[in-house]
């Protein structure tokens, strides 16, 4: 009995510290527009603020387990607004966030990398100098999300990601949304997720996000056939190109 009490002990402090590495500021760019998440942890609970263009800030509050991060974003009266959910790795969090679109009921979702500020480099390398570029990488892909919703109110949404990696070390990544139902349609413009820097190495895509000092790992990446396939901290994702 000691011995399991000593584990759950153990165990505790382990929890601990898992959710004290969460806290800090967090940066990103998010539909075009520069996004911060400030997150502050107590155990496992988890508060603290959603910034958009530096003006708008919105509570957040969630639970965080060590590595998934689960959490709403409210507006002043407490209403959920949207739903956050995150994977944090090497001081990043690779976070989906999605809201309900009060005009169509549909709802619309965004993915997003949000680095630590002030996050020591995860990649010795210097922040101008990159590794190989793997030529069978190089190019144009694309990943598709596709929601149908039965019942007579038919309805499907669309989300194409559309990932460029330039023979030059060049990154960036797009992303379009399209949907429909039986009396309305949306059809969303290209919007840049992300841009920056990339290199392959040893079957990990590393990338530099613009603005950022260092590399950090988007994935490890492998071939099905004509498939791309990349599996990191935010599942798996296959690309096929256009």
């Amino acid at each position: 009995m000691r011995g399991l009490i000593r584990l759950l002990l153990l165990l505790g402090t382990w929890q601990q510290v898992f959710a004290d590495s969460l806290d800090g500021e967090y940066h990103a760019t998010l539909d075009g527009q520069a996004a911060e998440l400030h997150l502050r942890s107590q155990d496992s609970a988890v508060e603290g603020l959603y910034i958009e263009n530096h003006s708008l800030r919105l509570k957040l509050r969630g639970r965080f387990d060590g590595r998934l991060l689960s959490a709403e974003i409210l507006d002043p009266s407490g209403q959920v607004l949207a739903t956050l959910s995150a994977a944090y790795a090497d001081n990043g969090l690779n976070t989906r966030v999605a809201a309900r679109d009060p005009r169509s009921g549909q709802v619309i979702e965004r993915q997003a990398l949000f680095q630590r500020r002030g996050a020591s480099a995860a990649d010795p390398r210097p922040s101008g100098e990159a590794g190989p570029l793997d030529p069978a990488l190089i190019g144009t892909w694309q990943h598709e999300n596709l929601i149908n919703s039965g019942g007579a109110d038919f309805a499907s949404f669309t989300t194409l990601l559309t990932l460029q990696l330039g023979a030059d070390g060049n990154v960036t990544q797009w992303s379009r949304s399209v949907g429909g139902g039986g009396d309305w349609s949306f059809d969303s413009p290209g919007e840049l997720q992300y841009s920056g820097r990339w290199y392959s190495d040893n079957g990990a895509l590393m990338v530099q996000l613009q603005g950022n000092g260092s590399y950090q790992p988007a994935g490890r990446y492998r071939f099905s056939e004509q498939y791309l396939v990349i599996e990191g901290s935010n599942g798996r994702m296959i690309w096929k190109r256009p």
